[in-house]
């Protein structure tokens, strides 16, 4: 089966073990991922500004793409871009305003047709009639977690994970997170289906520091420490997520986090397709362990040795 998914530029770049670690996992599942044409970023941040709208133009661009191939829904994993071409899509179907403004700016791109190559304008109005699900949304409620606990091929029950949701996934509220904000559990129950061992921590939903990463860095590695910490005295192996950036404050500082606390020697944080694609049977050489600053294969390699009986 064949669905729309929108990668972003970040798994094109800095992180492809995202990327490749998905395509793979939700091949094994029977379904092919296939990016909508000639996709641009999506602003990578919600614009705040209610006056200057146009920040909206790109992620709206992307949702009219899809249905314009037929597109019903559009998965992604990256947590930046779920949160941007969620709440666009709930603005063109809440806000008229914004609606008309959005595709008033849109109306005159040009369409380019695939066979003739012939350029037209006139693209028909998008009036939010594409969903934009998160992929755990996807793997819980069109894939089923009884069906990936059903396909597992490797043992994750001696590992033991901290889910870690970050800002964008929740937040904000009004049917636009992918579970409560305040007691999600998504997140465990995709784990638990991949017979991971969940590890409950109160920084699970705390900001790891995200962009002060680049204007204040020093906050940003000790905003980190702190998620990393609590994972670890909760008592877990590893932390799995699905923000980039997160990624990248948990996994690829934590040099500097050692420089700021002498006691802090490293700790595995996995992608949570990477946990998928790892427990469905797909080769280690896939997941792009070797791109981690901690490379967590063994972790992995410390669990129990037997397959799981088919």
């Amino acid at each position: 089966m064949n669905i729309h998914y929108y990668p972003g530029c970040t798994l094109k770049e800095k992180t492809t073990n995202l990327d490749d670690s998905t395509r793979e996992a939700m091949a094994v599942l029977g379904y092919e991922l296939v990016e909508p044409a000639n996709w641009t970023c999506c602003g990578a941040e919600y614009p705040l500004s209610e006056q200057k709208i146009s920040g909206l133009t790109a992620p709206a661009r992307i949702l009219r793409q899809v249905h314009s191939e037929g597109g019903g829904q559009v998965v992604t994993t990256c947590a930046f871009c779920f949160n941007v071409l969620k709440r666009t899509n709930v603005d063109i179907k809440r806000n008229p305003l914004k609606n008309k403004q959005i595709n008033a700016f849109l109306k005159d791109d040009i369409k380019i047709d695939p066979n003739t190559k012939t350029k037209t304008t006139g693209f028909p109005p998008y009036n939010g009639e594409v969903d934009v699900l998160h992929l755990l949304e996807f793997l819980r409620d069109e894939v089923g977690f009884h069906t990936i606990r059903a396909g597992l091929k490797r043992d994750l029950s001696g590992l033991k994970v901290a889910p870690y949701y970050g800002c964008r996934m929740l937040r904000p509220g009004g049917g636009i997170g992918i579970d409560s904000p305040d007691s999600p559990v998504i997140f465990e129950e995709f784990l638990e289906s991949l017979g991971c061992r969940v590890v409950d921590f109160p920084f699970k939903q705390e900001c790891c520091g995200s962009y002060l990463a680049v204007s204040r860095p020093a906050a940003a590695t000790e905003a980190s420490y702190q998620v990393l910490r609590s994972a670890i005295i909760n008592g877990a192996d590893a932390i799995a997520l699905s923000c980039p950036l997160c990624y990248y404050n948990l996994d690829r500082r934590q040099d500097r986090i050692k420089d700021a606390h002498a006691g802090f020697s490293g700790f595995p944080v996995f992608f949570f397709t990477q946990l998928l694609a790892w427990a469905l049977g797909v080769a280690e050489d896939v997941l792009g362990l070797d791109q981690h600053y901690y490379n967590p294969k063994s972790v992995l390699h410390n669990q129990p040795k037997t397959e799981v009986a088919q």
